[in-house]
């Protein structure tokens, strides 16, 4: 378990890394006149330099992947403040809604939700299209029912899992206040502690299908 966790950190700190990277390389592509009228006036550079131009937007999303092998549907979205239209920093959640048998314990179904914070860099974003890079990480659940009772939802069936979840997405600008996203990304899941799943079960590649509404 902690190794697992350890490579989700890491995987984590990378992104960020790389959030920071392409923000500073886009702040150098400035021209110099634009880099004047925003420096300090010691002449120190700095993430975001000069004032901030705030906004705001949200999203409802589809995802498609594997659970337990198992063809899957989340239904969920995200949203946050949108910074410079560059870097999106807010939260967001998915929650499982095909039934999915187990394959371990028969008779049973699999519950499965997570939600934490989402970071969104997104790329050129007054083009009509453009990408967009993002990542959610937090904390979920997943637990084993009987789908004819769902009273059979015990602490003996239910377990919290730590997810990280990095998707490349390419994005359509339809309107001034609306977007569509589709795009791909993996689930890591980590820490689950229950009989008949796995982390490998809830970990896997994942489609994405979003609309954003907001101002951009």
């Amino acid at each position: 378990m902690k190794k697992h966790l350890f490579l989700s950190l890491f995987l984590l700190a990378i992104f960020v890394a790389s959030i920071s990277l392409m923000t500073l390389s886009a702040n150098a592509q400035t021209t110099a006149t634009t880099t004047t009228a925003f420096a300090d006036e010691d002449g120190s550079e700095a993430l975001f330099n000069g004032p901030l131009r705030s906004s705001g937007y949200g999203a409802v999303s589809m995802k498609f992947s594997p659970i337990q092998g198992q063809f899957g549907t989340l239904i969920g979205g995200y949203g946050g403040w949108f910074i410079n239209k560059t870097l999106l920093i807010g939260g967001g959640g998915y929650g499982l809604t095909t039934n999915i048998t187990s394959t371990q314990r028969p008779g049973e179904s699999i519950s499965f939700g997570y939600g934490g914070m989402v970071l969104e860099y997104v790329g050129a974003s007054d083009k009509v299209f453009h990408y967009a890079v993002q990542a959610l990480f937090g904390w979920g659940g997943v637990g084993l029912y009987s789908p004819r009772d769902f009273r059979s939802f015990s602490s003996r069936s239910t377990s919290p899992v730590f997810v990280i979840e990095p998707s490349l997405l390419a994005e359509l600008n339809v309107t001034n206040f609306l977007r569509l996203a589709v795009g791909g990304g993996y689930r890591f899941a980590t820490g689950v502690e229950l009989s008949g799943l796995t982390n490998a079960d809830l970990s896997g590649v994942s489609v994405s299908v979003n609309l954003k509404f907001g101002s951009f």
